[in-house]
């Protein structure tokens, strides 16, 4: 009687940074390597698993469509030998790899590495978790490698991945040109947002209306519009690093580990910002403008159901509960009046906050406002123009230092190959030496860096102050809702004790 042939598996996984290692060559080699060994195993009809562009180190293993179904497949005893061409191709994480080996094992399944020399026959597990701990570190390497290179390719102007709307990408440069054919749309957006003072919302309707798309052919939206208004690449700088990817474990009940790439936001001082590097399509003045204009309705903390002025920022100095407005009405006269909370809900015994007239109140927080608004020196605006000016001197110096750094890290490796031409110690010494200066300058360009950002921060409060200058002076009291929306703006809490204001900024008036 013939004896029942062994059955085979084959899995193989390329992800988008092995392309060369294609799938076709993975599965080739196991079949190959199946073929020699021995009558007993079935090199005829082997089942294959294909896992296609699937990262190996931010997917988990156990998230992988054919990595599913081949566990599936041997938990049915479908097969008794699984064979892929490394680890890596398993995938290239140290915690994961023998999770999901062993499982292969628990259901009876032969697990054999080629390239790496593993067999699980041989029960050699601290082999397997050196190669799994090995390739994860491989993984980290590409993925510094392509950072690496997309970091260099930014610094040089160039631009990489989809270009934004109105421009396109020179095949020859890599960097951006205009589209002539939609030039006008991102031309289009700053013109209503700033000049005709229409909000996101409003301009991704009036786009839509007009049959106007996005790059992807899709409608607007308010966040399409808000993406278009913040992108630097209209004012002709490349700007990368804003995100950072970083890879988050997380573990349930029973200890299993799922993986997911989460993007972290850079700071603004970490961002790589190339100044200048294809032609600009709106002007800096009309740009900075519209980030003013984002910056101050971002700072609107009102509540979404908020009607009166000063709820959600006033505090009550007695018992520090929120203070609320209500309605009373009188000889059939509205009048609004704000009370503790504390008050509202157990009486006069536990908070002896009196009730404030709202009328009253609102409008003598106002005046206050103009009071400072007015005290501000005359020149106050115009130290924004010298600060830009410092800006660009900073960003002179941080230029020079990064290119005194390239002359030392080029000497650097001149000193490393022709270190046979020195003696150890003064080779260590020169070497050294070089390093204690390419740390300094790191030093004093993040300085530069961190000072960039600060003056970034003062020329943007500079122009929202001017823009609130302008706002109080033509404020209405009776519109209670661009009342409310400039106080939120501009106050961060008012603490009433009796008749006396405690009121804090989120500017700061006396700088």
């Amino acid at each position: 009687m013939q004896q029942e042939k062994i059955k085979c598996a084959i899995y193989a996984r390329v992800s988008t940074d092995q392309q060369g290692d294609s799938i076709e060559n993975q599965i080739s080699q196991c079949q190959e390597y199946i073929s020699r060994l021995g009558r007993q195993y079935d090199d005829t009809d082997i089942i294959l698993y294909r896992d296609e562009a699937v990262s190996g180190y931010y997917t988990s293993v156990f998230d992988r469509a054919e990595m599913k179904r081949a566990i599936q497949d041997a938990k049915n005893h479908r097969f008794q030998l699984l064979v892929f061409k490394e680890v890596s191709r398993v995938g290239r994480d140290k915690q994961e790899n023998p999770a999901i080996i062993g499982m292969f094992e628990q259901y009876g399944v032969r697990v054999v590495a080629i390239n790496d020399n593993y067999d699980s026959l041989n029960k050699d597990n601290i082999t397997f978790d050196i190669l799994s701990v090995l390739s994860e570190q491989e993984s980290k390497k590409i993925s510094a490698r392509v950072s690496s290179a997309r970091k260099q390719k930014a610094r040089r102007g160039q631009w990489g991945g989809e270009p934004p709307i109105g421009y396109q990408v020179n095949k020859e440069t890599k960097k951006l040109e205009i589209d002539p054919e939609r030039k006008d749309i991102p031309v289009l957006v700053f013109d209503l947002y700033v000049h005709k003072g229409m909000g996101t919302f409003k301009v991704a309707e009036y786009l839509n209306q007009k049959g106007i798309r996005t790059k992807n052919g899709n409608l607007w939206s308010r966040e399409s519009v808000n993406k278009l208004l913040r992108n630097q690449a209209y004012i002709g700088h490349v700007v990368y690093g804003t995100r950072r990817n970083q890879l988050q474990r997380e573990y349930d009940d029973s200890g299993k580990m799922t993986k997911k790439k989460v993007q972290l936001r850079m700071d603004r001082t970490e961002w790589q910002i190339v100044e200048n590097a294809h032609e600009a399509l709106i002007d800096k003045e009309t740009f900075y403008e519209a980030q003013r204009i984002l910056s101050s309705k971002s700072h609107n903390r009102a509540p979404r159901r908020a009607y009166h002025p000063l709820t959600g920022i006033l505090i009550c100095g007695k018992c520090n509960q929120g203070m609320i407005c209500q309605k009373r009405s009188y000889n059939g006269k509205e009048y609004r009046y704000y009370i503790c909370k504390t008050y509202h809900k157990f009486g006069r015994e536990v908070c002896p906050q009196a009730n404030v007239n709202a009328d009253e109140l609102e409008g003598a927080v106002v005046r206050l406002i103009r009071t400072r608004l007015d005290k501000l020196p005359n020149d106050w605006f115009r130290i924004t123009v010298n600060k830009e000016k410092e800006m660009e001197r900073l960003r002179q110096e941080m230029k020079v230092k990064r290119q005194t750094r390239e002359k030392w890290r080029k000497n650097q490796v001149d000193l490393f190959q022709q270190r046979e031409l020195f003696d150890a110690k003064s080779y260590q010494r020169q070497m050294l030496e070089m390093k204690n200066q390419i740390q300094r300058l790191d030093e004093e360009t993040a300085l530069l860096e961190k000072q960039l950002g600060e003056l970034a921060g003062q020329i943007t409060e500079a122009s929202s102050l001017d823009r609130y200058l302008d706002e109080f002076k033509k404020l209405e009291l009776q519109d209670l809702e661009r009342t409310r929306v400039l106080l939120q703006e501009v106050i961060k809490n008012i603490i009433l004790t009796d008749r006396h204001l405690d009121i804090k900024y989120h500017f700061d008036f006396d700088r």
